[in-house]
């Protein structure tokens, strides 16, 4: 495959390295790189490009995205790993994967990610920070709201700021709930931390609103299909790789094809699509 920039009118279209695959069926653009991939990854799920492809059926040009060309390979790695090597990754590539699923609709993408990132050890109050801002299952923060209210000392301020003033309150809250517990169970010099873990855990899903499932169903129960976490672990979410199979056949086609080219010359469809 050559890499020999195309020469257009403002800038070089160089195709990518690695995801410029010979037997892909779809183009898109981000920037001045070009990917050529195969469109069955970006339709086997309800997301943005579903919509797209249908308006478009039939265009042979690529499609602009308006994201760098480098987050766009993180995103292609998910679907192209050969060998599922998606242990000790670090955190700013699950987080860019995650920014673009979330965006893209890629429901069974974000179920992966959240996968590695509970594998992550990562520090309470960023763990928060990031599964508030995806509106990751909150349930599985438990942990972290417990750590820092049994903690013996305040966060710093850096480190609080990370969190919107509501978080803050409520940790307040279950501290001094907590606190309140210890010293009526006769805790002679009363802490946070010296409620125990059942209690803390309650106050936890009282006030921050969430169900308590250890007062719900059995301990160590799992439902079928899922993992103790709280995510769908189920083989049907892992992401194939094109080791698999091509699967489905062709889709019937609609007479709908925008291939017109932009004011600077580069290979476009005439849209630039805001994802």
């Amino acid at each position: 495959m050559s890499d020999t920039p195309t020469t257009t009118g403002f800038s070089a279209i160089i195709k990518h390295p690695q995801y410029f695959i010979s037997t892909g069926d779809t183009q898109f653009l981000a920037q001045n790189v070009l990917f050529k991939v195969h469109r069955y990854f970006f339709e086997r799920e309800p997301s943005s490009f579903r919509e797209i492809f249908s308006d478009s059926d039939g265009n042979t040009k690529p499609y602009t995205l308006d994201v760098k060309p480098e987050d766009f390979a993180h995103f292609l790695w998910v679907f192209y790993d050969e060998d599922f090597e998606y242990e000790n990754q670090p955190l700013e590539r699950w987080l860019v994967i995650l920014r673009l699923a979330t965006r893209w609709g890629f429901g069974k993408v974000r179920k992966l990610v959240v996968r590695q990132l509970e594998k992550l050890d990562l520090q309470p109050i960023d763990k928060i920070k990031i599964y508030s801002d995806f509106k990751i299952d909150a349930q599985l923060l438990i942990p972290s709201y417990s750590t820092l209210a049994k903690s013996p000392t305040l966060p710093s301020l850096s480190e609080a700021a990370k969190l919107d003033i509501e978080t803050i309150l409520r940790l307040t809250m279950v501290r001094e709930r907590a606190l309140q517990k210890a010293a009526e169970d006769g805790c002679r010099s009363p802490t946070s931390a010296s409620a125990g873990d059942e209690d803390v855990k309650r106050f936890i899903c009282e006030i921050f609103g969430l169900p308590n499932t250890s007062m719900t169903k059995p301990p160590n129960t799992v439902a079928e299909g899922s993992s103790a976490d709280g995510v769908d672990d189920t083989t049907e979410s892992l992401v194939p790789t094109l080791q698999n199979p091509t699967p489905g056949g062709k889709k019937k086609k609609h007479a709908n094809a925008n291939g017109n080219s932009n004011a600077n010359g580069q290979y476009t469809n005439g849209k630039t699509f805001p994802f």
